[in-house]
């Protein structure tokens, strides 16, 4: 008899210890509300980091680029429903795998841009393995979501925008309009100057040369003639 007793309690306890871990497990999955259900990301978005997926940073789905973390981005076609919760597992290199659910996570958000959208902020190179979701409405046959892009982490960040119009305009304005306007009336001014001058001097001096020649040759003549008759 007692032997049985022994055995019923340790039977009891190992069936309430597997419920317990069921429990654990259950509890710490997202649970459908009433009036949601859960489907899962297309399998062709996965598994893929955000530098293999399409590339966009919208500063309203997490923004970037950042020097040393990733945005992903997903996204419910069904203009109907709204995400409620988005789980992903990301693989580690060298260090396992982990588990998020937004918008529970640090960086991370689910906002409405035409379709419900869901974003999350992970460390530089993590592999998205998979991902399921809690979204609103009945059960549909088919339903997915999708990583619709990302925007993959950047050395320099910020080396285009202070880049370029630095350089530009500083050029531009300081080089050509100095030169131009200072050379320009120099040159011509000084030709006319010189020309006018020199030019309505010579005819004058000329003539008068000529004038002078030629009365000193008609006062001679004058004079022979006198002197002749």
């Amino acid at each position: 008899m007692r032997v049985q007793l022994v055995r019923l309690v340790a039977v009891g306890a190992a069936a309430g210890a597997m419920l317990l871990g069921a429990a654990g497990t259950a509890q710490a999955q997202p649970q459908p509300q009433p009036g949601t259900t859960t489907i899962s990301i297309n399998p062709g978005n996965v598994p893929t980091t955000a530098a293999e997926a399409p590339q966009m940073c919208d500063p309203e789905l997490g923004g970037g680029p950042y020097e040393d973390r990733d945005v992903f981005v997903f996204n419910l076609p069904d203009v109907e429903r709204d995400f409620v919760s988005v789980t992903a597992t990301f693989d580690i290199p060298d260090d396992g795998t982990a588990t998020i659910t937004i918008p529970d996570a640090d960086d991370s958000a689910i906002v409405r841009q035409g379709t419900s959208k869901a974003w999350v902020i992970v460390p530089e190179g993590w592999t998205l393995v998979s991902a399921t979701a809690v979204v609103t409405g009945e059960p549909e046959p088919g339903l997915q979501f999708t990583l619709t892009h990302a925007c993959a982490a950047s050395p320099s960040p910020t080396a285009s925008p202070t880049g370029s119009p630095t350089a530009s305009p500083t050029a531009s304005p300081t080089g050509s309009p100095t030169a131009s306007p200072t050379a320009s009336p120099t040159r011509s001014e000084l030709p006319i100057t010189g020309v006018s001058g020199t030019g309505s001097l010579l005819p004058i001096t000329a003539l008068g040369l000529v004038a002078v020649a030629l009365g000193a040759f008609f006062l001679v003549t004058h004079r022979r003639r006198n002197t002749t008759g």
